[in-house]
């Protein structure tokens, strides 16, 4: 089973990106920010991380290079409701993520992203 690893500081957020990805038989953890998430991230090894940008103690872009530092062999997605283009490209490619996920997340499009990269049938 893959190991995901949910991080985004609102609780409501985490419990309806685990459902989803608990429904598609995925293995979840939760970190609250990016410190915590980075701690996780060494401690779990997981094959897949979603991450929002806006976090408290460390942003989500900068957390998840920090864990592509460490180990380069997981899917990164970083989140966030950024509707701003130049925004949204500049923190995307500073984070090494694979795809940019705008919030809100919709089931449809986390399912068809785990498909893409083979981590769902």
């Amino acid at each position: 089973m893959k190991k995901v690893l949910v991080v985004d500081d609102a609780e409501a957020n985490r419990m309806i990106l685990g459902a989803i990805l608990t429904r598609l038989n995925l293995s979840v953890d939760y970190a609250e920010d990016g410190d915590e998430a980075i701690h996780k991230f060494l401690q779990l090894q997981p094959d897949v991380v979603f991450i929002d940008h806006i976090m408290p103690n460390k942003n989500g872009a900068d957390a998840l290079r920090e864990m592509k530092d460490h180990n380069k062999d997981f899917l990164g997605f970083l989140m966030s409701s950024f509707s701003d283009p130049a925004e949204v490209k500049k923190i995307f490619e500073f984070s090494s993520a694979e795809e940019f996920i705008p919030k809100p997340i919709e089931f449809v499009k986390i399912q068809m992203l785990l498909k893409k990269y083979n981590i769902t049938p």
